[in-house]
């Protein structure tokens, strides 16, 4: 009898843990995005509108810093500084992104690497306060070098850096919805802010599905996901409807160490080209899957791009 009970409860308890959905948060281009739109004090609030709300939601998340965002017309500015510390005060850590988020297919190996550089001394300073330190790297555009050379010197040097890359599953065209939410505003139009953001939501869960099947098909399961947003005014507003968002399709929100630990992040990844792409595509490609295995990936809707000022040719 005991030996019954016990063997249910192993089954029941490896069910879960077979079906339970992890994803790990990380927001880029801190401080803010297009913080020249804004007052200081509306970056501020705004900031703090952001992170209450993954505070509330339990989410841990990493931050990715340009520190070129802090200086004001080539002038250092301690307010926009002080935004990366109401991220730590929060809990929350912080990753390299370079100073300038420069484009690495576009820009030498030693200019980029002098980028990255440029982003420590600053940051390391202000995390050891936190008795933090610099962990993380992630790409600016998600490019991780056009050519294998050219990738594997960048993956060489942040080797010996002890950097960890931050690998992103789901990736999106948030940016775009952030660019049109920034525009929408000015307007006041109530009705047509709501629109953006009742949208933005809703293909946000398109994109989580889209990738979850892309999981599926590639591994056999739905792998710890990687999702990639902005500080920007939109995910001010909504991230608790995109947290929830989430919880309602059955996810528990990790630390990106804890994602990190899933096997799939060992998959070799062999994409030299231009695109900055999730890496469940990137590992897709180097396994030679075809064009009708992207099939079906949700769109950045046409009036979106409009009111962004995209160009979707």
């Amino acid at each position: 009898m005991k030996y019954s009970l016990f063997l249910l409860f192993f089954l029941i308890t490896s069910c879960l843990f077979a079906q339970q959905k992890m994803v790990a948060i990380t927001i880029d281009d801190l401080p803010f995005v297009r913080m020249n739109l804004y007052s200081s004090n509306e970056v501020i609030q705004k900031t703090d509108q952001l992170l209450t709300a993954l505070s509330n939601q339990n989410a841990p998340v990493t931050g990715f810093v340009n520190l070129s965002k802090v200086y004001s017309s080539g002038e250092f500015d301690p307010t926009r500084f002080n935004l990366l510390r109401q991220w730590l005060d929060k809990g929350f850590d912080l990753g390299n992104h370079t100073f300038s988020h420069p484009n690495y297919n576009y820009v030498s190996y030693t200019d980029y690497i002098s980028d990255i550089e440029k982003n420590e001394p600053m940051l390391n300073t202000l995390l050891a306060e936190y008795h933090k330190s610099l962990t993380y790297f992630r790409h600016p555009y998600l490019h991780r070098g056009n050519n294998k050379a050219k990738a594997d010197s960048l993956i060489e040097y942040l080797h010996h850096k002890n950097y960890i890359e931050a690998p992103v599953t789901i990736d999106n065209a948030e940016w775009i919805f952030a660019a049109a939410y920034d525009s929408v505003l000015k307007t006041r139009d109530t009705k047509i802010i709501s629109m953006v953001g009742d949208t933005y939501i809703a293909y946000m869960e398109s994109k989580l599905k889209y990738y979850e099947q892309q999981s599926a098909r590639l591994f056999g399961r739905n792998i710890n996901q990687g999702l990639l947003i902005h500080a920007n005014s939109l995910n001010a507003d909504y991230i608790g409807g995109l947290l929830q968002m989430f919880t309602r399709n059955g996810y528990s929100f990790v630390s990106l160490e804890t994602a990190l630990k899933d096997k799939c992040y060992q998959t070799e990844d062999h994409f030299y080209k231009n695109g900055g792409i999730s890496w469940l595509d990137r590992w897709a490609i180097t396994q030679g899957k075809g064009r009708d295995f992207f099939a079906g990936e949700p769109v950045c809707p046409e009036f979106i791009m409009k009111l962004a000022r995209v160009d979707s040719e």
